[in-house]
C-alpha cells in the first residue's frame, strides 16, 4: 500500500510537472512573436490614408510621440516636421510618400511608407503608332489595383473640366483617350492646357471629390521631345515611389532624400504633379 501511494504521488508529480511546462511554453509564444515583428517602421496606425469632404479636418497623428523631425519623400505630403501630424485633405493624392522620422535622442531613425488614397497616370512616352494611345489610371501607387465601384458610384471628370479643355476621359472608368485628345485639339506640337480632373471613387473616402492636374503634352517623333521633360521622366524614376518597396534596393533608398534635396536645390522639377504625358504619332 505505502509503495502505491509513493507511485500515486510519483505520477501527480511528472504531471503537474507537464502542465507547468505547457503553461511556460504558451506564455512564452506570445513574447517571441512580439520580438519577431517590425513593430519600429509602423509610425502610423495605417498605412492608407483617404480624404474626406473639403472643409472638415483631416488630420492623422503618429502613433507616438516623441521629440524629433519628421521628414517626407517624395514632395506632395503636408507633414509637419515637429508632431509628424499629416494633413490628408491637404497632400496630393494617388501617391506613395517615404515618412521618415530622426529621434532628437539619437536613437534609431525609423521610416514608413504612406500612401495618400487616389488616382495618377504614369509618367511616359506614348507612341500613337504602336496602338500606346490610352493612359490608364493607377489606383493607391499601384498598377495591379482595381479602381473600387467602376459603373457604381465612382465617376471621372465630374465638372467636365477635361471635356473642355479637350482632353478625353472616360466618365465610368478615368482612362484618357490620348489620340483623340490629340485629334480633336489638332495639336501638331506643344501640349494642351493644364486642367484639374475632378472625380470622386466609391472607397473609404466616401465619394469625397478628389482632384488631379492633368496636361498632355505631343510631338511628331521622340527627337522632338524638348530636354526639360526628357530630363524631367529620368527624375521621375526616382521622385516616384516603387509600388513595392522590398523591390527597391537599399542604395536607392539611401540616395532618395539626397536626390530630392539636390534637385531642389537646382530648381528642377522634383514634384510628382502633374503627370508627365507625353504623346508621339510616330
Amino acid at each position: 500500500m505505502r509503495n502505491t501511494s509513493v507511485y500515486k504521488r510519483f505520477i501527480f508529480f511528472i504531471v503537474i510537472c507537464i502542465t507547468l511546462q505547457q503553461l511556460s511554453c504558451k506564455k512564452d509564444k506570445p513574447a517571441q512573436l512580439h520580438t519577431v515583428q517590425t513593430v519600429s517602421n509602423a509610425l502610423y496606425a495605417d498605412s492608407i490614408l483617404f480624404i474626406n469632404d473639403a472643409g472638415s479636418k483631416n488630420i492623422v497623428m503618429p502613433l507616438s510621440a516623441a521629440p524629433g523631425t519628421f521628414t517626407s519623400f517624395p514632395d506632395g505630403l503636408k507633414v509637419d516636421d515637429n508632431s509628424g501630424a499629416i494633413d490628408v485633405n491637404s497632400s496630393e493624392t494617388g501617391l506613395k510618400f517615404q515618412v521618415t522620422f530622426t529621434p532628437a535622442d539619437g536613437s534609431k531613425v525609423k521610416s514608413t511608407f504612406i500612401i495618400i488614397s487616389g488616382i495618377n497616370y504614369k509618367d511616359k512616352i506614348y507612341n500613337l503608332s504602336t496602338g500606346d494611345s490610352v493612359a490608364k489610371p493607377i489606383y493607391n501607387a499601384n498598377n495591379r489595383n482595381a479602381i473600387p465601384q467602376l459603373n457604381s458610384g465612382s465617376t471621372f471628370d465630374n465638372d467636365g473640366g477635361c471635356k473642355n479643355a479637350g482632353i478625353e476621359v472616360n466618365p465610368a472608368d478615368g482612362t484618357i483617350n490620348l489620340a483623340k485628345s490629340v485629334r480633336d485639339q489638332r495639336i501638331d506640337t506643344g501640349s494642351t492646357q493644364e486642367v484639374k480632373l475632378q472625380y470622386k471613387i466609391n472607397d473609404q473616402s466616401r465619394m469625397a471629390t478628389n482632384g488631379l492636374d492633368v496636361k498632355i503634352y505631343f510631338y511628331r517623333t521622340a527627337s522632338e521631345i524638348p530636354q526639360y521633360l526628357t530630363d524631367l521622366l529620368k527624375e521621375r524614376q526616382t521622385t516616384i515611389l516603387t509600388e513595392n518597396p522590398s523591390t527597391v534596393s537599399p542604395f536607392v533608398r539611401a540616395s532618395i532624400k539626397s536626390f530630392s534635396a539636390i534637385a531642389r536645390s537646382a530648381q528642377r522639377l522634383s514634384r510628382p504633379r502633374p503627370p508627365c504625358i507625353i504623346v508621339v504619332s510616330r
